[in-house]
């Protein structure tokens, strides 16, 4: 397949690419969601420890630091376990004065959420791209394409693929940022065949 076609397709035809990966998005709506909770359940088994943030006096370091404080309440819904609880990891800020970003399971999910929907949006725009020529891409075409294309970046910022850089993101899209923990639990326990 001549590759500066493709290139010059796709450059030309990124809302009508978007669309196509909008519409997948929505067509694997119950998959993302299903892979989502099954996430967010191996993250509540067993129950996680909840961590506070303490200030405590460090002239050179601000970050404070993050000490256990009980069990993460099951009765919080996934929003607020997304965006409130901290998974217990830290990574450095390379931020003067700021030594550590304590990480959120939001923060933890977001690179799960991030690939799936990379793994989507790159499927549809090859599937997009071949449906067009009517022939089918190797992986090296489709990644000098790619590569040719600025990674797709017109399209992943247009598409429903950016939304998932954000776990919440994710979560609003399947409709579960309002679900209660315990019923990610008791869904876990239920189709595993217990009570």
């Amino acid at each position: 397949m001549d590759n500066s076609k493709c290139v010059e397709y796709v450059n030309s035809h990124v809302d009508e690419i978007a669309k196509y990966v909008n519409e997948c998005f929505d067509q694997s709506k119950e998959f993302i969601k299903a892979r989502l909770i099954r996430r967010i359940r191996d993250e509540l088994s067993p129950t996680p420890v909840h961590y506070e943030i303490k200030y405590v006096y460090d002239p050179y370091d601000h970050s404070g630091i993050l000490v256990e404080d009980g069990y993460i309440s099951l009765e919080q819904t996934v929003g607020e376990f997304l965006e409130n609880e901290y998974s217990g990891n830290k990574k450095a800020t390379y931020e003067s004065g700021r030594g550590w970003n304590y990480l959120t399971y939001g923060d933890e999910i977001s690179y799960d959420t991030l690939d799936m929907a990379s793994d989507i949006m790159f499927s549809a725009i090859r599937r997009h791209i071949e449906n067009h020529f009517g022939e089918n891409l190797s992986d090296d075409e489709l990644e000098d394409i790619r590569e040719s294309c600025s990674d797709f970046d017109d399209i992943y910022v247009d598409c429903k693929a950016y939304d998932f850089f954000c776990s919440m993101g994710a979560a609003e899209f399947v409709g579960i940022e309002d679900m209660q923990l315990k019923d990610i639990v008791k869904k876990g326990r239920n189709s595993n065949g217990t009570t």
